[in-house]
């Protein structure tokens, strides 16, 4: 069933995106003002839409062949319409980190593991580029933010309603099969934060807010801290890019607020520490004797450091080749039994493409942050390239954040694509503005 379920969802999305993606002219799709009237897109504004729409579906089994079907499309529109990436210095350097991961496949001894983790970081690549180059108006723009956000509460519904509905049985094992598992949805709930926040202003319709604190409570629920963490970096980006450095005392609350979900939420609490610190006086009271080893990371600890003296020491600037990691953990080949990913996109970063590779993977993200807020601070831009911008930037920082915990990269259909859509159209609209 689960199969038959997942190609189901890979046939039915591949097919749409086909369509979209070749068929000349425009259609009609409901008004995000009034859904009794329509309004018109081009083909390619349909293509975004769909991918907005779908980003949340894994499609199971067949999520590398989904991800292929997205790359192949992308890089067929872009070569019809004679793409021109001149217009960020994202494309600069993401373009020479692209290269150092070619160049890493060539001595790395997993060709095949490899090229998958190629494919996974040229998707946000291609993403952006073809974004940026369709026409965006404000109709559209809300469109889009409307799309998203759905798909958002859709995917965190399959998480939530389980929990409390008698039929949650039947509704997971409808939906766990095609919808991407509940981590990379936690992950990805940095940019429905967003989102949510955007349409409130955009609307002043409160029913957009009511959701926000299901979010937060969704990672306390399933023992998520990977979940917090990335919420609690999205509010810190969300002050900054708002206030600068007016926003310290936000960020102190912030962060006050994050130990005290871990202290006296006991789900989180168990899961957080050893089991002699059963309760927050405990912890309090030791505050100060409370060492790394008292930390309960499920092994994660012990695995980034036997990844690291086994694939980075000794290779530090080049690491062991792209996908070398991945492999050996899919293989089962490494001393902690089932475990499959590694749970840190920086530890995995560095086994595989060293130093070198980290930093430049760390200086597409500066930029791309960096861009997205001067475009937000930018009084002269658009409204809606502005909000694009904050969304994009302050998303992307919450959800790099978890990637201290967590194969964000893995996710990256759900994870990266919608940041990188809407700085697509943040550049899009500022070149309206010039």
């Amino acid at each position: 069933m689960e199969i038959i379920l997942s190609l189901i969802a890979l046939i039915t999305i591949a097919m749409l995106a086909f369509k979209y993606a070749f068929v000349v002219g425009s259609c009609s799709v409901k008004s995000p003002i009034n859904s009794k009237y329509k309004f018109k897109v081009s083909s390619r504004q349909r293509f975004v839409l769909l991918l907005l729409s779908v980003g949340i579906v894994q499609a199971g089994s067949f999520s590398s062949l989904l991800l292929s079907v997205w790359l192949v499309l992308l890089i067929i529109l872009l070569i019809k319409y004679s793409t021109n990436l001149t217009r960020s210095r994202l494309f600069f350097f993401y373009g020479i980190y692209l290269v150092w991961l070619l160049f890493s496949l060539t001595f790395s001894p997993e060709i095949v593991y490899g090229v998958r983790v190629f494919a996974k970081y040229l998707f946000p690549f291609l993403v952006i580029a073809f974004v940026s180059q369709i026409e965006i108006n404000d109709v559209f723009f809300l469109k889009a933010l409307k799309v998203a956000y759905f798909s958002g509460i859709l995917a965190n519904l399959i998480i939530l309603l389980p929990k409390f509905l008698p039929i949650g049985t039947f509704i997971r094992e409808i939906f766990t099969p095609i919808i991407w598992w509940s981590p990379a949805i936690v992950d990805f709930n940095s940019f429905v934060l967003l989102i949510a926040f955007v349409l409130y202003k955009l609307t002043k319709k409160k029913k957009y807010l009511y959701f926000i604190p299901f979010l937060f409570l969704i990672p306390i629920l399933a023992s998520v801290r990977t979940g917090l963490i990335g919420l609690s970096a999205t509010l810190i980006a969300f002050s900054f890019f708002k206030y600068k450095l007016r926003a310290l005392p936000v960020f102190i609350i912030i962060v006050i607020g994050l130990i005290l979900s871990i202290l006296f939420a006991p789900s989180l609490r168990d899961k957080m520490f050893s089991g002699k610190f059963k309760n927050a006086d405990i912890i309090l009271k030791n505050a100060e004797n409370i060492t790394i080893d008292d930390i309960d990371t499920n092994g994660r600890a012990a695995s980034w450091e036997w990844a690291l003296e086994n694939f980075y020491q000794d290779k530090e600037y080049m690491g062991s080749g792209l996908g070398n990691l991945q492999a050996v953990f899919y293989s089962g080949n490494h001393p902690f039994g089932r475990l499959k990913i590694i749970h840190n996109d920086y530890v995995q970063l560095l086994c595989d493409t060293g130093i070198i590779g980290l930093i430049l993977y760390l200086l597409v993200i500066i930029i791309f942050v960096v861009h997205c807020f001067r475009i937000y601070n930018n009084r002269k831009s658009l409204l809606t390239a502005r909000y694009a911008a904050f969304i994009a930037g302050t998303s992307l920082c919450g959800i790099m954040a978890c990637a201290f915990t967590d194969n964000v990269i893995n996710y990256s259909l759900i994870t990266l694509s919608y940041p990188y859509v809407f700085f697509g159209f943040a550049l899009s609209l500022e070149n309206v503005k010039n």
